[in-house]
């Protein structure tokens, strides 16, 4: 396949996970190797979600003064170039299953959210932001089999960083070009959905999520500078939306990348779908007829399940998903890069990237109950 990276981007509620799961799917079915690195994967190969950064002399530093929790970091630690990764929330389910009490409210975990990577300081950010992302597309590159879907990670993530910094067009722009510089060797490929209207975005935001879900994201950020100078309520972050919409669009169209932008005002998603897979000559694969097993599944060692009933499983987190059968005893799950693996009568094994819950986490096993 020509193009060894594809990244969906466009405002929140445009569909750009469901057409990530669309392109997972259809690839898989087509023979390929796949990984889609979901828009909070954890831990996140390219982005900074629930991770802390060092330099490697703050690190050997941090863990000379707690030795207690040394192997564990030393378990998590993603070593880049000059800078060291440890993502929180590995190190803090490696604490509760070594049986540690309360490790969140312990003095070192403390120290290491004092090395959150969301930037207090943009110019330490962009530097270690580019060797993330450096790193990420050199391990990438030596996958040669691989095809990567990426989504809500270019812009989406820049974007709120920036933006809610209150800084110029011009410094997101310099920054994606970087990075689009390092995932060159992967030839990526960027799809960009949007509406024409982005006040309709809102409504649909509005109707599909609630407006609560959306006063949240307000009251989240709204001490952030981009707000001083805004109306003090949701509103305010229908703005946002609407720079955001604005920052996005331009960066499209200043990328040198093979690209398509998507008009979804129309809501004809199978024509979108289509053009989508027309991009990488994927024809579109029916599902085969195959039914997962109903049962409720359990994990008793982290006090975790899930219902299966009628093609339809209820997540740990009561989320309602449909599933789609790659085979006899394989599912993939709506939403989610996440297969579930019938391997015996009563027995459920999870694979795919793990995404910020417990339950998705790749290799485990769920009994029937």
């Amino acid at each position: 396949m020509e193009h060894r990276l594809i990244i969906l981007e466009g405002l929140p509620g445009t569909g750009k996970s469901t057409d990530s799961h669309l392109l997972y799917r259809q690839l898989i079915r087509s023979g390929k190797k796949v990984r889609w690195i979901h828009e909070v994967s954890q831990p996140h190969p390219a982005v900074f979600f629930t991770e802390s950064c060092f330099s490697k002399d703050e690190y050997r530093c941090f863990v000379k003064e707690h030795p207690d929790v040394a192997d564990i970091l030393e378990t998590a630690a993603e070593v880049r170039r000059t800078t060291v990764g440890i993502d929180q929330e590995t190190v803090l389910r490696k604490c509760r299953e070594r049986g540690d009490e309360d490790p969140e409210g312990s003095e070192w975990y403390r120290e290491l959210l004092k090395y959150d990577a969301f930037p207090s300081s943009l110019d330490r950010y962009e530097a270690q932001a580019l060797e993330k992302w450096d790193a990420f597309a050199k391990i990438a590159a030596q996958d040669e089999d691989t095809v990567f879907i990426l989504d809500s990670s270019i812009f989406q993530y820049q974007i709120f960083t920036y933006l809610l910094k209150a800084e110029p067009y011009e410094r997101v722009c310099a920054l994606v070009k970087k990075v689009m510089e390092c995932l060159k060797p992967l030839d990526p490929f960027l799809i960009y959905l949007y509406r024409k209207d982005t006040d309709d975005s809102i409504a649909f935001l509005k109707n599909q999520r609630g407006i609560g879900d959306l006063e949240h994201m307000w009251e989240r950020d709204k001490n952030e500078p981009y707000y001083c100078s805004k109306q003090n309520d949701v509103t305010a972050f229908f703005d946002f939306l609407i720079d955001y919409a604005d920052y996005a669009s331009r960066l499209f169209d200043e990328l040198d990348c093979g690209k398509i932008k998507i008009d979804i005002s129309g809501n004809d998603w199978r024509s979108y779908e289509d053009r989508i897979l027309g991009c990488f000559d994927i024809g579109r694969m029916e599902a085969p007829s195959y039914k997962a097993a109903d049962g409720t599944y359990v994990n008793a060692g982290h006090d975790i399940s899930f219902t299966i009933a009628d093609g339809r499983m209820t997540d740990p987190e009561g989320v309602c998903r449909s599933l789609s059968p790659l085979s006899a005893n394989e599912f993939f799950v709506e939403g989610l890069p996440t297969i579930l693996e019938f391997f015996d009568d009563r027995h459920i094994r999870l694979h795919g990237q793990q995404i910020i819950p417990q339950w998705t986490e790749t290799g485990m096993i769920y009994e029937k109950s």
